[in-house]
């Protein structure tokens, strides 16, 4: 890869990695605001950190791509960025969380007599004490363990938060650090117009 596509590669990451930072640490203060947790804005942040976590993930690993060039592009991207081969950024399950929304729902509607649980519990008992046969797990934070839940095809899953959003922190500062004064493209904007 050439330098210059690393240094595309390397810019967008860096976004994707700035965008999910920005939305998990909104999501993080609206989720410890007793007020404000139950609203359904913090689902939106919390989803858009794991697009943007989903985005990140995909270009340093390409899920099961047969691409030669996807898996090549994502070797040569970790190994530039010191992402280990099983860094928490390979979370599928947090990818797929966002990526297959749309069957997740399909799955979970398939059963009228079931209701679909969004909640922010301040910790497990609460969530424990509800009836499993009951609801289909939509969405489902636990502020104290950092963990979200939510129903995929075989069941639960459950995602700790605290790895992907470390993760992501330390790829944006490697990513910072390879862009630093090395700009290999012109940027040009339209001027102001007044």
């Amino acid at each position: 890869m050439t330098p210059e596509q690393l240094y595309v590669y390397t810019e967008e990451v860096s976004l994707h990695a700035e965008l999910a930072l920005s939305n998990r640490i909104t999501f993080l203060n609206i989720a410890g605001d007793q007020r404000a947790r139950q609203s359904r804005e913090g689902w939106m942040y919390l989803q858009a950190f794991l697009v943007h976590f989903g985005m990140v993930s995909k270009l340093l690993f390409a899920p099961g791509s047969r691409l030669a060039r996807a898996t090549e592009r994502a070797t040569a991207l970790r190994a530039h960025l010191e992402v280990a081969n099983d860094s928490p950024l390979d979370n599928r399950d947090a990818r797929n969380a966002m990526e297959h929304l749309d069957e997740r729902i399909d799955h979970w509607l398939a059963d009228p007599a079931k209701g679909l649980l969004e909640s922010v519990f301040q910790d497990r008992s609460a969530f424990n004490y509800l009836d499993p046969k009951r609801w289909a797990i939509r969405r489902v934070y636990l502020v104290e363990e950092d963990v979200f839940i939510s129903g995929g095809p075989d069941g639960a899953v459950e995602m700790p938060l605290s790895p992907l959003h470390e993760s992501v922190a330390a790829v944006l500062g490697v990513c910072n650090t390879k862009l630093l004064g090395s700009q290999v493209y012109q940027r040009v904007s339209a001027p102001n117009e007044n």
